[in-house]
């Protein structure tokens, strides 16, 4: 009877599941993973026989399993009382922080990036005389290491480090600014990405290190979100997660913002609208664009440009006072030479900034070679 009773029971929780499945209509996007989700695959003999059809099906029925999301957080709860340190390639850390996982590397990936850097560094000076400076940023599984739980297997960044260090790079390690406010909100709680106050603290070395001054009365601080759950969160969806505060720092001085060359120009460098989405980590630069220039009233003759990945978008609010220009290209999107635009728009400072870990597998480095 114990037995039938298991059966029945499994094989009604399958037959309810399906039917929802069959009742709610598919989801095109998924605002928690920030993602377009998997669709019903067409079926037809040589994709079935190929094993394509499989394939597709299962990454279709994934995706769109009923309350998909509820049940990634009750195996997260499962995990945490069975006290696993980590789940979905996320730690649980002390003080509610999720921490992305850095526990492999692409070592031939990595070195391969380096050398493109080094080789587009010198190309730059000695065509044009502009010294390019590059910044990898640590992620919080370094800088907020004693959070971890103990004994969590992660890559040596300090070692990645100073292998760019030693690269030929003009390189600017901004390791120890970080660690010196590790016990400061300089990372998100929930997301991978460092805070703006993260990124405040990484601008003022990078202007003390070029013996540049920094004011903080060129900007006023203003708390944008406090609701905002990231992508450490969309992983393992945690019941007890406590949202992040996200923080701008807006500069006061008039500046212009324009998008892909596009025409069109914003009076802000912050898109509003993102904040009732998902994704509210947007909101600084309008996601991540192509080019982005900004122009400021301050006619100093100074123009930057960032080769970037996300983690420059709280980084360049701070640039914008401080130059005439601010010019973000972001390699994924934007596939020109990378010196004709440099020698196009009298570009004078020239910052390479990147996150350690996604530097370490990005595959569109390369474009600087063209």
């Amino acid at each position: 009877m114990k037995a039938k009773a298991i059966t029945i029971t499994f094989l009604l929780t399958v037959f309810i599941l399906a039917a929802i499945n069959l009742i709610i209509p598919d989801r095109v996007f998924s605002e928690n993973e920030n993602r377009y989700l998997a669709g019903k695959p067409e079926f037809s003999l040589s994709n079935l026989l190929n094993g394509k059809f499989t394939e597709d099906f299962e990454n279709y029925v994934t995706d769109q399993f009923p309350f998909r999301e509820k049940w990634i957080g009750l195996k997260t709860l499962s995990e945490q009382l069975l006290a696993k340190k980590d789940s979905g390639g996320v730690y649980f850390a002390d003080d509610n922080y999720l921490i992305e996982c850095f526990i492999n590397i692409d070592s031939e990936r990595f070195e391969q990036n380096i050398t493109t850097l080094a080789d587009f560094t010198e190309r730059v000076m000695s065509e044009l005389g502009i010294e390019v400076q590059t910044m990898l940023v640590p992620t919080a599984s370094y800088v907020l290491a004693e959070k971890l739980p103990k004994y969590t297997p992660e890559v040596d960044q300090s070692e990645l480090l100073n292998s760019a260090e030693n690269a030929g790079l003009s390189f600017v390690d901004v390791s120890s600014p970080l660690i010196e406010h590790r016990s400061e909100y300089i990372y998100y709680r929930t997301d991978h990405h460092w805070t703006s106050l993260g990124a405040k603290y990484a601008y003022e070395y990078w202007r003390a290190l070029n013996g540049k001054d920094f004011s903080s009365e060129n900007y006023n601080e203003e708390i944008l979100s406090e609701d905002f759950l990231g992508t450490t969160y969309s992983k393992v969806v945690p019941f007890d997660a406590q949202p992040d505060i996200i923080t701008a720092y807006n500069p006061v001085s008039s500046y212009s913002v324009e998008y892909n060359l596009d025409g069109n120009i914003n009076k802000s460098i912050y898109e509003m609208s993102y904040l009732e989405k998902k994704d509210k980590y947007s909101v600084f630069f309008n996601a991540n664009q192509s080019v982005t220039k900004v122009c400021s009233d301050n006619k100093n003759d100074e123009k930057l440009l960032i080769i970037k990945d996300s983690y420059a978008n709280t980084f360049a609010q701070f640039a914008v006072p401080d130059y005439e220009e601010v010019h973000m290209i972001d390699l994924r999107y934007f596939k020109m030479p990378v010196v004709d635009y440099i020698k196009e728009n009298g570009i004078t400072d020239v910052l390479i900034l990147y996150n350690l870990s996604g530097f370490s597998s990005d595959k569109d480095i390369g474009i600087l070679s063209k």
